[in-house]
């Protein structure tokens, strides 16, 4: 007999179930039979079903794969189309497809789109592991050949599939038989609890569906999975809604930490939107209580009011219009910086130990009624901007697809409580006097929050670890945020200058500046000293690996009978706190003191407060940042003026190669505009010299290195040299003529070498001339002597004939 499946009027799925063949119900198959043999039996009937998906293998290595599918070659013979699908090494959410075609071997990725919906490369993105091999199976679709054979092991994951085989559990739930759901539950031939059915839906979801609570309880309290979907998209919490069983939604949320949040990947809906839909105001207030948003936007942008309105539901409408926000416990003097920006910002999260959930908020230089969520995730720093919009003539607060919130306080409070779209929830902000400041919580309605882990109140941690106390070789997250904000410096990468072997001087008491003597440990290179009463202090401007950035001034004494002249400086802080890497700081001025050129920021001096503390000062550069002025004023800037930046950066690291000094952080965020016209090299913190008699230098530490930037060797062995700054300049060019994109999207370091040593490079960007991008892949040869020098990068970029317009403006810097 033919199972019946059918939509109702409202699009609900509604399902009449054949139980068995002879029609009869488990009380009855269990008159005769005991549970444990129904079981054997049904799990036995099961296996025979899923004989033609066993092609899962689980997390196994791709060599293990590839032996698998030649043992599979041997059995049934060069069988083009032989596959297996295996779990990513690096994603538990994602796949891999090992398939063998034409004597090769073939692994493509499989990515998870979106929750349980899945594609390989470019091709269709489909609902369903289960659904997308079958897909495959009927046609190649790209790949080298359709799939045939498959090397047998086990079904996929419960939750990736788009559905099943109807089982015992699921027939005794529709019956809502409780006694026998639980000795179901309790047998050890109990199926998946998470298995789905024939129609899609879990166990769980026809429990909630049809408002079974002792059934949806015994279910939670056994591991069914409260956020896992049925076919239309729908989590269990969706299912109550659909079938207005509000008395379920507080079983789920309690008990099984259900998220009020999950969106149906199909439309973006959550569950106080179906309920505003169907018109249930019962589940919309309990969700309200669970602090469910009140304005959720589906993917259309539609919220549970619009829903509510357009279906005629004058309840439900009265209910979310006059819904009041709980009185908010978190404040804005607790983590608003109207003054900072971006890579300010990043700085001082980077000084507070960058913890997860980290964050603060500032002032979009973008918007002006906007703001930037600056937040910390996996020792990572994300930048989210939080838009406004007018929304029945209310200003609403939003980040991305999130939810609207009348204040900024409301949706912080929402963000500590959800990630929803963020990387982790808001946790512990940083205030305006540089102390860490939990955030509150009403947990009353909550069990999402594990106290015995908050940090406490008002308390700053200890600085973090110094680079060369970790044990790394590389970062699989060194791809610095992008910024909306221009200001004078980039982020300042951390030194991995070995720590000395003599303790620290005292704290609080670093050695005094002597105006008889260097103070350097080298007389053969003494700093240039500046009266500390020829400058004063301005406003900061950013944060830096030793201390803040801030504008100043400095009274610069004419060489002659000439009046005093007053310039705009930069002033780099060495705050006594970081006493330890004050060698590392007095390295970067020796290396800017000992560079002069027109394309490389000036370094003025060095001088010392009243209270010890050192200052490095260099000319200010008003623009800031060259990553920034991408991002922000893509509009605003031709073909003409990258051209003309790559010639400047090209020409200023020709001078490097010829002072045999290696760079090692070049980077768009490492160049500075001083105008529109005039592009400057800046931040040496890592920069070395090379010997006289080697072409490169070894570094002998570790630390968080800049892993998207760098050469293979440099990865590999630590060899740094001109050529590997070549490389670097390489993907300079790439940010730059993508305007600001991240090189390698979201992937990490381990995924960017292994891309790497597979021979591949990035992709030309959008409306990149040819010219631009050949020298780009000369730049990335493996082999470093294959690689251009500087010098000859220099030479391309005054003879070209694309690059005409740029050389009188470079003739002049050359004068």
């Amino acid at each position: 007999m033919m199972d019946e499946y059918y939509d109702d009027e409202n699009g609900d799925s509604i399902y009449a179930n054949d139980l068995t063949s002879e029609l009869l119900n488990v009380q009855e198959l269990l008159k005769n039979n005991s549970l444990d043999e129904l079981l054997k039996i049904d799990r036995d009937n099961i296996r025979e079903k899923e004989k033609e998906k066993q092609w899962y293998h689980g997390r196994i290595a791709r060599d293990v794969a590839e032996d698998i599918l030649k043992k599979g070659l041997v059995k049934h013979g060069n069988m083009d189309g032989l596959f297996l699908v295996r779990e990513s090494s690096f994603s538990s959410s994602s796949f891999v497809l090992s398939l063998y075609s034409k004597g090769i071997f073939f692994h493509f990725q499989i990515n998870e789109v979106k929750s349980a919906h899945f594609s390989i490369d470019q091709g269709p993105t489909v609902h369903g592991l289960d659904r997308l091999i079958q897909n495959y199976q009927e046609q190649a679709q790209g790949l080298p050949t359709h799939l045939t054979l498959f090397c047998k092991c086990k079904p996929p994951p419960d939750e990736q599939r788009y559905s099943g085989v109807t089982n015992l559990l699921h027939r005794a739930v529709l019956e809502n038989i409780p006694e026998v759901v639980k000795q179901i539950l309790a047998s050890k031939y109990c199926p998946s609890v998470n298995a789905k059915s024939e129609w899609g839906m879990t166990a769980l979801h026809d429990a909630c569906y049809y408002g079974f609570e002792d059934v949806a309880d015994l279910l939670i309290r056994n591991g069914a999975n409260v956020n896992c979907f049925d076919k239309d998209g729908q989590t269990p919490l969706h299912r109550c809604c659909t079938g207005n069983k509000a008395g379920i939604i507080s079983i789920l949320i309690q008990e099984g930490n259900a998220n009020v949040n999950e969106r149906n990947p199909k439309s973006g809906w959550i569950p106080i939107h179906q309920a505003a839909y169907k018109g249930y105001l019962d589940c919309i207030k309990i969700l309200l209580d669970y602090h469910s948003p009140y304005l959720p936007r589906a993917d259309d942008d539609t919220t549970p009011l619009d829903l509510a309105e357009n279906y005629e539901h004058a309840d439900c409408v009265k209910e979310i219009e006059q819904f009041e926000q709980p009185k908010v416990i978190t404040h804005k003097y607790d983590w608003f910086h109207p003054e900072i920006d971006r890579q300010g910002g990043q700085k001082l999260l980077e000084l507070k130990g960058l913890r997860e959930g980290l964050f603060l908020v500032r002032s979009s230089k973008k918007n002006p009624d906007w703001h930037v969520l600056t937040l910390c995730h996996d020792q990572k720093v994300f930048n989210y901007e939080i838009k406004t919009k007018n929304y029945r003539d209310r200003h609403m607060y939003f980040i991305d697809d999130g939810p609207f919130y009348k204040c900024l306080e409301h949706l912080i409070q929402y963000y500590s409580y959800h990630a929803n779209g963020l990387p982790c929830a808001l946790s512990v902000s940083v205030n305006t006097t540089r102390e860490l400041v939990q955030i509150s919580k009403d947990d009353e309605y909550f069990n999402l929050v594990d106290t015995a882990h908050r940090f406490p109140t008002n308390v700053s941690p200890a600085l973090p670890p110094r680079p060369e106390d970790l044990d790394m070789t590389y970062s699989e997250s060194d791809n610095p945020p992008v910024s909306n904000a221009a200001h004078h410096h980039a982020p300042l990468p951390p030194s991995p200058t070995p720590p000395t072997s003599s303790p620290p001087p005292p704290p609080n008491h670093p050695p005094p500046i002597s105006k008889q003597h260097s103070i350097t440990k080298k007389p053969e290179v003494e700093l240039r000293q500046i009266d500390r009463k020829l400058l004063s202090l301005g406003k900061e401007i950013g944060q830096g690996e030793f201390g803040s950035v801030v504008k100043g001034h400095y009274k610069k004494k004419p060489t002659g009978r000439g009046k005093t002249e007053k310039i705009d400086v930069a002033i780099k802080l060495f705050h006594k706190t970081a006493i330890n890497n004050q060698e590392d700081f007095l390295k970067e001025a020796r290396t800017m003191q000992q560079l002069e050129h027109d394309c490389i920021v000036n370094f003025i001096g060095i001088a010392e407060s009243d209270n010890h503390e050192l200052m490095l000062v260099e000319e200010y550069i008003a623009m800031g940042s060259m990553l920034d002025y991408l991002i922000d004023h893509r509009e605003n800037i031709k073909k003409t003026d990258l051209y003309l930046w790559a010639a400047q950066i090209a020409y200023g690291m020709m001078y490097l190669e010829q002072q045999k000094m290696v760079h090692r952080d070049l980077a768009a965020r490492n160049i500075l505009l001083q105008s529109k016209e005039r592009a400057k090299i800046s931040d040496f913190g890592l920069s070395r010299a090379v010997g006289s008699n080697s072409d490169y230098y070894k570094a002998t530490t570790g630390g968080r290195w800049p892993i998207k930037w760098y050469a293979p060797e440099c990865v590999n062995y630590g060899h740094f040299s001109h050529a590997s700054d070549v490389w670097s300049f390489g993907v300079t060019l790439w940010e730059m003529f993508s305007y600001g994109e991240p090189p390698y999207g979201d992937m990490k370091g381990i995924e960017v070498i292994k891309f790497i040593e597979e021979g591949k490079r990035l992709a030309k960007p959008e409306n990149c001339p040819e010219i631009a991008y050949t020298q780009m892949k000369k730049c990335w040869n493996n082999e470093p002597r294959d690689r251009p020098t500087f010098k000859a990068l220099n030479t391309h970029f005054q003879s070209e004939d694309e690059y005409v317009s740029t050389r009188d403006f470079m003739k002049t810097i050359r004068k």
